[in-house]
């Protein structure tokens, strides 16, 4: 296989072997919007699972990481597509019929004519920061200095050596052993650029970098469709998904590609959309998907722990029934509050804590202290160009889609879990020295971006009408009494 063949190859196989294990989670492509979520989802699955199989595959011969790994990827979507044949074969698998005569009488001409204005202005504006990423190395400080040390080096070397950190590095003359100031950093996102790397047969930085472009490509060709699914409307969905990839922090993460962030952000995002679908519709294919996605969190970036930790606390609290919530919130507080006592006074283990601060094996000490850093916030989130006018109208929609918390329970649910992640942001930049990040402009809107496509999931389901759950069941042919039944709003959480 030549080197043209296998670097397009190397895309190609991730979204056939993705879209075949989404495909045949959710038992077909029945609902509306199916195909481009199915497409979108599976290539950001294909190359999380094309990593993967790099690592198992490949630690000695990282140089053709691609060859070694893309017949096990092959194989999972071989054995994905025989599941999705299989199923065919025992009930119809395409859109039901009266899907597409509902989308065109909900959508006017003019309505059609934006959407079509919205899918050039997407497709142009993804092929210009494609084009940009593809015109120069590895740029971004953190990119060349944290993220791509790693499989810059095993790529070069031909094999995967451990980091190890400077003191054990200095201590430890063995010639295997490096040393990095990123040294912990989580090594998923290393595999993904070895898997582009391999396939291009040379460690080529543009080349490697396309990888951002294509992941901000998928996550909106998965947020259109999954958003088509619960029958918002097309125009709506399109608007939405135009609004996200149009935001120049996000652009300048592809443009400028390296930093893991934007990943973190599209992975969190995934797994709210699947969310999302399961809360509405109970396809537990979705709920699959959602627990993969928060799982591969703390295998991109450190704060993936945070997001994975905040998302599992509400999903057991709605686990939890309801007279026992308030019993599990504040039994829950309490055991947090006794085990930073206990750890105050036991000195051992990732997480040290001190009256003056906090010591997080891989996230360094942070002294805590109040600090006045919300001029730097505010300037950064309304006056700086990177939103856009985002935070100026969130909080617009919040208001006049209120209700929708009360009808709603996914609403309730996403917006208290994107209340614990902001109030986790808060606690970091208001409480601790990492208020220095706020101050400089730099690592606040990188944290601050990773939450970013959940909120637009948020806006998405604030968006929708109280009956369009109803509608999408119909669109699929289920019986409207069992749809009634599965989108009743529950009482609030």
């Amino acid at each position: 296989m030549g080197v043209d063949l296998a670097y397009i190859a190397a895309w190609l196989l991730p979204a056939l072997a993705g879209s075949g294990v989404w495909i045949a989670l959710n038992g077909g492509v029945r609902r509306p919007g199916a195909v481009p979520a199915a497409a979108g989802a599976g290539w950001l699955i294909g190359v999380f699972i094309a990593a993967g199989c790099a690592r198992w595959a490949a630690p000695g011969d990282t140089a053709h990481a691609f060859a070694k790994a893309w017949p096990w990827l092959a194989a999972v979507g071989t054995l994905a597509w025989i599941a999705v044949l299989a199923r065919m074969r025992g009930a119809p698998m395409g859109l039901h019929p009266s899907a597409s005569l509902l989308a065109r009488q909900q959508q006017g001409r003019a309505l059609r004519l934006l959407w079509w204005v919205l899918l050039v202005l997407i497709v142009a504006r993804l092929l210009l920061i494609g084009e940009e990423a593809s015109l120069r190395p590895v740029f971004p400080w953190d990119a060349w200095s944290a993220w791509a040390t790693k499989p810059k080096t095993w790529f070069l070397v031909g094999h995967r050596e451990p980091y190890v950190s400077m003191l054990e590095w200095l201590s430890n003359p063995q010639a295997s052993l490096r040393t990095a100031a990123a040294w912990r950093y989580p090594e998923l996102l290393a595999w993904v650029q070895l898997w582009f790397a391999s396939a291009a047969g040379a460690w080529n930085e543009p080349l490697v970098d396309l990888a951002w472009c294509g992941a901000l490509a998928a996550f909106a060709l998965a947020a259109y469709g999954y958003w088509r699914g619960l029958s918002l409307p097309s125009w709506i969905s399109m608007a939405l998904v135009y609004a996200l990839i149009s935001l120049p922090l996000i652009d300048a993460h592809v443009a400028l590609a390296g930093y893991a962030d934007l990943w973190i952000a599209l992975t969190l995002g995934l797994a709210l959309l699947a969310w999302t679908r399961w809360l509405m519709l109970r396809e537990r294919g979705q709920w699959v998907i959602a627990v993969g996605a928060a799982l591969c969190l703390p295998l991109i970036k450190l704060e993936g722990t945070v997001w994975l930790a905040l998302f599992a606390a509400v999903v057991v609290l709605d686990l939890v029934p309801r007279r026992w919530r308030w019993r599990a919130v504040l039994a829950a507080v309490a055991l947090a509050g006794l085990s930073g006592f206990v750890l105050v006074l036991w000195d051992a283990g990732p997480l040290h804590i001190a009256w003056d601060g906090i010591d997080v094996a891989g996230f360094g000490h942070f002294a805590l202290g109040w600090h006045s850093v919300g001029g730097a916030m505010v300037a950064s989130l309304f006056t700086l160009p990177n939103w856009h006018l985002l935070w100026y109208l969130l909080p617009l929609l919040v208001v006049v889609r209120w209700r929708r918390f009360r009808e709603d329970r996914c609403a309730r649910l996403l917006g208290l879990l994107l209340l614990f992640d902001f109030a986790f942001v808060f606690a970091l930049f208001f409480f601790t020295d990492a208020g220095a990040w706020a101050q400089d402009y730099t690592s606040a809107n990188r944290l601050i971006l990773q939450l970013v496509p959940s909120v637009f999931v948020l806006a998405s389901v604030l968006l929708r009408r109280s009956g369009d759950a109803q509608r999408a069941d119909e669109t699929t042919g289920a019986d409207p009494r069992t749809a009634r039944a599965r989108v009743a709003p529950s009482a609030p959480a």
